[in-house]
């Protein structure tokens, strides 16, 4: 008893101590989905759960580190696992700011806080697989103006849950003119990233890069928000040149309640497919201050060929 008491009591101090120092904070998306169409669903999902904690180390060094949960299957086991998002080290300079390691992409970040929808669905670069939304190597930030941000990262290409699987690098780059976070006025930007690949026909090895472009921008005020973006992804040493074209709108109707809409025109290949859809999400967010959002929502895919299906849901976000 006297065992498991003080056990009690280093595990309360050590929990005390940790969050003093620095900062914790956690995120959860869970949700409830029905669809009778195609593959019918009628389910309850843990859809995200991330922990993260940072802090500083001194002035101009700081770290934070944030773990994600998700589904990994294998078989017949489909359990909720914990797996690393973030781990990462940042080192403030004069001449701009440096990343190593762990860390969110510049593909996609603007636009995924234009849309301000994530735990209802992913931007679309990550819905349809463009970019990775995180992967380990260096970044570094810096401001070409008061309002022009700029980024540029080195990193290994494969994403934050597989390791490095050639010999070749992801190069990305990002310009905004404008606040990343959108609240009142308006971005405007541009990303795009270059990553080599070994492409193999027959006994023949070439090497071809794989490119990526995103422009986007987004007007806001207290009334409403209306944001756009247009994605294409081409595949060197094929035919093959994906793209997305994404419009989205949110209406304040009250402080508390939101309506909110998004299209989204996927094309797997400009040149040659047939088979592409339109994604159509649509619903209404009720917030509970910061902490708490419902978003009962209609999630419509109609195929270029094939039946469409529609998806009714309610999602849920939880923050501290």
């Amino acid at each position: 008893m006297n065992k498991l008491l003080f056990l009690l009591l280093v595990f309360t101090f050590s929990v005390n101590y940790i969050y003093s120092q620095g900062k914790i904070s956690s995120k959860v998306f869970f949700n409830y989905s029905y669809n009778s169409d195609n593959t019918p669903t009628n389910e309850f999902e843990l859809d995200r759960v991330y922990l993260s904690y940072g802090n500083k180390i001194s002035d101009n060094l700081s770290y934070k580190f944030t773990s994600d949960v998700g589904r990994f299957s294998t078989g017949k086991d489909d359990r909720l696992s914990i797996y690393l998002k973030n781990a990462m080290l940042t080192w403030s300079t004069d001449y701009g700011k440096f990343v190593f390691g762990l860390q969110g992409m510049n593909m996609f970040n603007v636009q995924e806080k234009n849309w301000g929808y994530r735990f209802i669905e992913k931007s679309p670069q990550d819905l349809f697989k463009f970019a990775s939304s995180a992967d380990l190597g260096i970044g570094y930030y810096n401001k070409l103006s008061k309002d022009v941000n700029f980024s540029f990262l080195i990193t290994n290409g494969s994403g934050y849950k597989k390791s490095e699987n050639d010999n070749f690098k992801k190069f990305s780059l990002q310009l905004v003119y404008g606040p990343s976070k959108l609240k009142d006025g308006f971005n405007i930007g541009g990303a795009v990233s270059l990553e080599p690949y070994d492409y193999v026909v027959a006994a023949d090895t070439t090497t071809e890069n794989k490119v990526v472009f995103g422009g986007f921008g987004a007007y806001a005020n207290k009334h409403f928000k209306l944001g756009a973006e247009y994605n294409i992804y081409n595949i060197g040493g094929t035919n093959v040149t994906k793209n997305i074209l994404s419009g989205y709108v949110n209406i304040n109707l009250s402080k508390t309640t939101h309506l909110f809409a998004r299209v989204d025109v996927f094309d797997p290949n400009t040149d040659t497919s047939n088979d592409g859809l339109t994604y159509i999400v649509g619903g209404f967010n009720f917030m509970n201050g910061k902490s708490l959002s419902i978003a009962p929502n209609i999630k419509y895919t109609k195929p270029q060929t094939g039946n469409s299906s529609t998806t009714v849901g309610v999602n849920f976000q939880f923050v501290y």
